[in-house]
């Protein structure tokens, strides 16, 4: 039950994915096509309006957050460090949200669920846990035989000699 849970809670990356993310990445699309810069365009203009420093890659940081870095979170890729990453991101949109007076509610949800799942990890239905499994056959798997042993003779060698038929 509590992997059906972090799945769930997984989910709120492909939210905030498909809500914010790819509004966020459109405006720096729409840059590519104007001679805007990117300290005019997007949250950089806020960013910097809040106080906080270098807006435009805070800009860019908080668009991967909520937009690749969402997806992959929801897949359950890299989850603790993503989850991490918009959970700080997230931490700064309540900020801002409180200090400017706006609504706040929904920064401090996703830096709730975003903290969680930075603590307790993806759980067994994620991209991460097929990835560990992965590892560890590959880890667990037995030496591939070497039928080119060489003159010199050791324990070991003696031994896979001994058991690949080589020697009696």
């Amino acid at each position: 039950m509590f992997d059906w849970g972090l799945l769930a809670l997984r989910s709120a990356g492909f939210l905030l994915a498909f809500t914010f993310g790819l509004q966020k990445i459109g405006w720096y699309i729409s840059a590519f096509h104007s001679d805007k810069s990117f300290s005019s365009i997007g949250l950089a203009p806020l960013i910097a309006h809040v106080g906080f420093p270098a807006p435009v890659i805070l800009a860019l940081w908080i668009t991967f957050n909520e937009s690749i870095g969402a997806l992959f979170l929801g897949c359950g890729l890299f989850t603790r460090v993503l989850a991490a990453s918009a959970a700080l991101g997230m931490a700064g949109a309540l900020y801002t949200s409180v200090r400017l007076g706006e609504d706040w509610l929904r920064a401090a949800l996703y830096l709730i669920v975003f903290i969680g799942l930075s603590l307790t990890g993806p759980g067994k239905f994620s991209v991460d846990r097929l990835l560990q499994i992965r590892k560890k056959s590959v880890r667990a798997a037995p030496p591939k035989s070497n039928h080119n042993l060489t003159a010199t003779s050791t324990p070991h060698r003696d031994y896979l000699q001994v058991r690949m038929g080589l020697r009696t």
